[in-house]
């Protein structure tokens, strides 16, 4: 949850806060419940459902104080649906957070805990758009001051830390999605044989397109050093090439990067006119794929799951395929994440 955040709120504030509100006690309890039963393949999850019935019936009846403790909560237990809940019922989960953390006024600079928030929960909020294939539960204009992008964009540029930059990532995430769900039949799967009927020659489209681009290929040109692979090289010997980063956020930050490019080149309308010609959409599946391999940070492995579907599908060869089913299993086996469910979609999208 702190992946993020070198304050590290939800380590070092929310335990203390637990003190005094039973409800986010609870929900702590039972989200690291549910963790361990997951790691340990346990059939049983009375406690961890005990825990949480017991944090909603105490949470329930503070709801409309939309206090921070309330929002810590919620956001907390979407981390335990995320955890272990039918993938296509997460929408359902995170939408009432959504309403709650809007109806608050909180946004991706509100500084603090609540910024923290935000930030756990809109990284929920885009991995649920990647799997229906949607827009985000928050509108995008909601996440930064500013109604536009170019306003937005300019408070991630101007925000001090590498970790305001993975947030940005996250950020142009999210548009790329909103850009796409406004386009009829996106809603069907994000895939490469993905067929969207709406007018890619229209003039909107092409300028939205080319747009976010543009802020897309600036986040990755102008990344701090933190943000940057301290080791990369091919190898004779693996599919994939060695990335190494220093910490999670730029193993997130620069996933996220790779896949908003599959995403956005995927679905380039022929009339935008590129700067310079951008690398191909295979070395962007590549390479998001190879972050995770490398890179094993379990609180990025979590973040990585929609990144390797829609990469992973970009990978044809039985060696690359192999080595991506055996990072999903290691990823459900260590960090109780469930990723089954996904590695059987890329089974069954292969052909195998």
């Amino acid at each position: 949850m702190d992946k993020f955040d070198s304050e590290r709120h939800f380590q070092h504030t929310l335990p203390v806060l637990a003190r005094s509100h039973l409800h986010l006690r609870y929900a702590l309890l039972a989200t690291s419940a549910r963790q361990s039963e997951r790691k340990q393949r346990s059939t049983h999850t009375n406690r961890s459902l005990a825990l949480y019935q017991k944090a909603i019936q105490l949470v329930l009846p503070e709801l409309h104080t939309r206090s921070t403790a309330v929002i810590a909560s919620c956001v907390v237990l979407c981390v335990l649906e995320m955890q272990s809940s039918s993938p296509k019922g997460w929408r359902q989960h995170l939408d009432g957070c959504a309403h709650l953390i809007q109806a608050s006024g909180i946004h991706g600079f509100s500084g603090g805990l609540n910024q923290a928030l935000f930030w756990c929960f809109a990284r929920m909020d885009v991995c649920g758009g990647l799997i229906m294939s949607m827009s985000t539960l928050i509108p995008m204009d909601c996440w930064a001051p500013g109604t536009k992008l170019e306003e937005q964009a300019t408070h991630f540029k101007e925000a001090k830390g590498f970790d305001a930059q993975a947030c940005y990532a996250v950020y142009l995430c999210g548009y790329v999605l909103d850009l796409f769900t406004h386009k009829p039949q996106f809603a069907s799967r994000v895939s490469p044989s993905m067929t969207i009927n709406a007018d890619q020659s229209s003039s909107a489209y092409v300028s939205r397109w080319t747009e976010l681009w543009g802020y897309v290929d600036d986040w990755y040109h102008h990344r701090s050093d933190e943000m940057m692979a301290i080791h990369h090289t091919e190898l004779p010997s693996s599919p994939f090439p060695k990335i190494l980063y220093s910490n999670p956020a730029a193993i997130s930050g620069n996933q996220l990067y790779h896949t908003a490019c599959v995403l956005m080149l995927q679905h380039k309308p022929s009339a935008a006119v590129i700067r310079q010609k951008p690398r191909s959409i295979f070395w962007h599946a590549r390479q998001a794929c190879a972050i995770s391999i490398n890179n094993h940070h379990h609180g990025a492995w979590t973040n990585s799951i929609q990144p390797l579907w829609i990469a992973g599908q970009w990978m044809s060869h039985p060696s690359e395929q192999k080595v991506i089913l055996e990072l999903l299993e290691r990823i459900e086996r260590e960090t109780g994440w469930g990723t089954k469910w996904r590695a059987e979609d890329l089974v069954e999208f292969w052909g195998d």
